[in-house]
């Protein structure tokens, strides 16, 4: 073949390719919508990451819940004696079992260790991909109670905390910077970890630790005082930095544990209704913002 008619092909293959893209492209057509990367549906229903249950509710989720247990259970044990899972379908929550790593006993402070620390971070990460959400709140009971203030103090986007019958006596010193919404839950006669605290120091008071969270989140002094029933009396404290909140069920002459129905208390309801609350602040919040931002 000679160079003359080598070249008039390549040119006749070149104008071919031309008008093929030009019969392809037509500008009238509307743009094409790439489909979003973080486009996410959560599958309702019990899960497992690794051994750890996670609850999915029937509706899109508005926030996880971490749900740690006492001292000596399991994930799935709390899950079960609580029946935590089916008053989160009611509210929109997931909910994330997590089981202490050594002897069933969450560690408290930083000489325990941070191995649970850094399962939680770890899971935390794993459940909100999985539940397609990205808020975070944490409840737990007696020494999970502990671990939620721990969690709280150390574990980065916690947005509220409601631990209940919680021991804060070993607990390191909370950051001064740090804000997180507190509903705390205790009982009067609390034996295991009273009230009032241990003597001599009263390590562990219940208003002590409250007022510390009062004192990080802004609010103004003393809480407000509701008496709810007999036995349940509501505190609210005043005056918090937007979007915070700090409140305590004070239950008098009740004992160690998640109270029950037994009490004139639904603790399940009681938690995840402060955590419902606390992301309709936070979107409140975010609104705001946003207005200020484009003013």
């Amino acid at each position: 073949m000679s160079r003359r008619l080598r070249l008039l092909l390549a040119f006749a293959a070149l104008v071919a390719l031309s008008v093929a893209a030009l019969v392809a492209y037509d500008p009238t057509d509307p743009p094409q919508t790439a489909v979003a990367a973080t486009d996410c549906v959560a599958e309702p229903g019990a899960h497992r990451l690794g051994d750890t249950l996670l609850h999915i509710p029937p509706k899109p989720p508005v926030g996880l819940v971490l749900a740690f247990h006492g001292a000596g259970g399991t994930g799935d044990g709390f899950a079960g004696a609580t029946g935590f899972s089916d008053a989160a379908d009611r509210h929109r929550f997931a909910v994330l079992y997590p089981t202490a790593a050594a002897h069933q006993f969450w560690s408290l402070n930083d000489q325990m260790g941070t191995t649970d620390l850094d399962n939680v971070r770890a899971l935390i990460s794993q459940a909100l991909a999985r539940a397609c959400t990205d808020k975070v709140f944490a409840t737990g009971v007696s020494n999970g109670g502990g671990f939620t203030a721990r969690v709280a103090c150390e574990v980065d986007d916690i947005v509220a905390i409601a631990p209940v019958a919680g021991g804060y006596r070993a607990l390191d010193r909370c950051p001064s910077a740090r804000r997180v919404s507190v509903l705390e839950v205790h009982g009067t006669a609390d034996h295991v970890v009273p009230y009032r605290g241990k003597e001599p120091d009263y390590a562990g008071s219940v208003p002590r630790y409250l007022a510390g969270w009062a004192r990080r989140d802004g609010c103004a002094g003393e809480p407000r005082s509701t008496r709810e029933t007999k036995v349940v009396t509501h505190l609210r404290y005043r005056g918090c930095a937007t979007g915070l909140a700090v409140e305590h069920l004070r239950l008098k002459g009740v004992d160690h544990g998640w109270p029950s129905d037994t009490w004139g208390l639904d603790t399940n309801e009681a938690v995840l209704r402060f955590f419902a609350v606390q992301v309709a602040r936070s979107a409140s919040v975010g609104d705001s913002r946003a207005a200020r931002s484009a003013g």
